[in-house]
């Protein structure tokens, strides 16, 4: 009985990989913090050599979490828009050595973005932070609690290695 009871254990500690999807960082003012996700991403990047390179990976905005329902609901609604602007799109980036720049397209509006990558196994994770404001995101407060302009995306794609 106990060896079944520390092989479950170490089932459940074992690592599991990243899935594809999106988290993003939001710190809250005066204080807080949380996290807005979801998985509803489509595209992959592909890695040739040592560039790695992706184009047009969508991530669907309407059924992003942030853990609260009333503020899901604020947050695509009012925020995001995403009856008009549905989804979150990275036009096409391209990286070397951990390091990538790219463009992106929300609510309509691209910006250029830098960040850093790494490959693990069969999926890229990448890093890089975005100002609201840029994507005419502005004026988010709710009793008194306001976000920070700047958010930090954690994005996980599949990768194909030519």
């Amino acid at each position: 009985m106990n060896k079944l009871i520390v092989f479950l254990l170490f089932l459940s500690s074992s690592p599991v990989s990243a899935e594809t999807g999106v988290a993003v960082d939001v710190v809250l003012r005066p204080a807080g913090s949380f996290k807005a996700k979801t998985d509803e991403v489509k595209g992959e990047a592909t890695i040739e050599g040592d560039l790695v390179q992706a184009e047009n990976i969508v991530v669907k905005l309407k059924n992003l979490k942030t853990g609260i329902s009333l503020r899901d609901k604020h947050t695509t609604e009012k925020y995001l828009e995403v009856d008009k602007y549905p989804e979150a799109i990275l036009i096409s980036a391209t990286g070397k050595d951990g390091k990538g720049k790219g463009k992106l397209k929300i609510r309509g509006i691209e910006k250029d973005i830098e960040g850093i990558y790494r490959i693990d196994g069969n999926e890229l994770m990448a890093d890089f932070s975005i100002k609201l404001s840029e994507y005419g995101i502005n004026g988010i407060k709710y009793m008194g609690v306001g976000v920070n302009d700047e958010v930090k995306l954690h994005v996980t794609v599949p990768v194909n290695k030519k």
